[in-house]
């Protein structure tokens, strides 16, 4: 099969990026013709994307998009795997050379802002239907910023980005959560569970005996991410469990020097809670960074479409706490791998709960051991499978004699 690969940046920026760094290779090694076409370089500050030499690349920029789009032409790709371009007419222009497949990570196209999250009064999940009721809720729910002009501007964004999904044979996305979203808005969508790639130790470190307890953040720093819920809830952390806390932040973002404001307070008010704050870090760092965590927090207030942190660090045997928001349930079961907390309020009183019940001495262990077990079946391997199968489903119904298959196919290329 010829795949040609469609996205936004050649530089490493973000979850698909990190995404496309594992699949692109492993679906060249799995004896299938590959090639990727990228819309913009990306922040030169971010590694580039390193694939095989005989990966063809393209990247609009470098060659003009007539060119690219001959070039991809003469090599008659079988399938066209989307994840989101920042040229919606280029990317439609591909999308009439062969059946596509659109992989939706996040929000994109069924929500004004992405984020599908009224931050006003308090952050909470947004249950609407994307459409023109958003922009009466725009400004009301601080659903983006207070500018009229980029509140249309994001709305024509998200409408046209909609509009080109429904051109593709199907939409994938990494939970049913995010499928379910999709369907919601007329798409035809089927959830591919992601997978973690960071090795799995050959056994569990026994468990502390000191009254020190570890917890880590990884992630971006930005209001959503629920950095500071994190911290307004520690001393009730501490309170609840009576461990002294060490928390690290792995990660940066618009919010780090609020957050970092915020960490010295406390740490300057409670000498038993210890804060540190190590910036982004490369994967054998991070890998140690888990081995010696306890617990990793992720306190996102917006509906995470997956949270996959949370697979990587159960390769560690850590367990995960977080709010019940998005995709994260799907694969965080309350008492088994972690703990839930509350997500349709999310507060710092219900996030140090759930973060108290995952330190009950006689449960913690058989919550690292099943953190393990649970996070061994997100293989690479598996998510791979499964994409074959909707690789082939899809070619095959895109050639099909049947009329409901024919339909599909002109509706793809028109």
């Amino acid at each position: 099969m010829r795949i040609l690969f469609l996205t936004s940046y050649r530089r490493k920026i973000g979850g698909t990026e990190s995404y496309l760094d594992a699949i692109v290779p492993a679906y060249y090694q799995r004896g299938n013709e590959v090639e990727i076409c990228y819309t913009e370089d990306g922040p030169a500050n971010r590694r580039a994307l390193e694939f095989p030499p005989e990966i063809r690349e393209w990247q609009l920029g470098a060659v003009d998009r007539e060119t690219a789009l001959n070039q991809i032409k003469d090599w008659n790709p079988t399938l066209i795997f989307c994840h989101g371009s920042t040229d919606m007419e280029f990317e439609a222009a591909v999308l009439k050379l062969a059946p596509g497949i659109f992989f939706a990570h996040d929000y994109k196209g069924t929500c004004i802002s992405g984020l599908k999250t009224h931050k006003f009064p308090t952050p909470t999940p947004c249950t609407r239907e994307f459409g023109p009721a958003c922009l009466a809720r725009y400004f009301p729910r601080r659903c983006g910023g207070r500018s009229p002009i980029t509140m249309f501007r994001l709305y024509a964004r998200e409408s046209r980005r909609l509009k080109l999904m429904r051109r593709y044979a199907v939409i994938a996305t990494n939970s049913e959560h995010l499928a379910e979203e999709c369907r919601r808005h007329g798409l035809v969508a089927e959830c591919l569970y992601l997978f973690a790639e960071n090795q799995v130790q050959d056994c569990l470190p026994a468990a502390r005996e000191n009254k020190m307890r570890r917890l880590l953040f990884v992630g971006r720093m930005d209001r959503l991410k629920g950095g500071i819920v994190l911290l307004q809830a520690l001393r009730k952390i501490k309170s609840r469990t009576g461990y002294d806390l060490q928390l690290v932040f792995v990660g940066d973002g618009p919010e780090r020097q609020d957050w970092e404001e915020n960490s010295l307070e406390i740490q300057r008010t409670d000498p038993g809670i210890h804060i540190e704050f190590k910036g982004w870090l490369e994967r054998s760092q991070l890998a140690l960074e888990y081995a010696c965590a306890d617990l990793l927090l992720i306190p996102s207030l917006w509906p995470e479409p997956f949270g996959l942190v949370g697979i990587e660090a159960g390769l560690h045997g850590v367990p995960s706490v977080a709010f019940a928001v998005g995709g994260i349930p799907e694969w965080l079961h309350d008492g088994e791998n972690g703990c839930l907390a509350l997500g349709d309020v999310p507060s710092a009183h219900e996030f140090a709960q759930a973060v108290a019940r995952a330190f009950v001495p006689k449960n913690y262990q058989n919550l690292r051991v099943r953190a393990r077990k649970l996070a061994q079946r997100w293989t690479l391997e598996k998510h791979c499978t499964d994409l074959d199968c909707l690789f082939e489903n899809t070619v095959h119904e895109f050639r099909s004699p049947k009329p409901e298959s024919r339909e599909l196919a002109e509706r793809c290329l028109s």
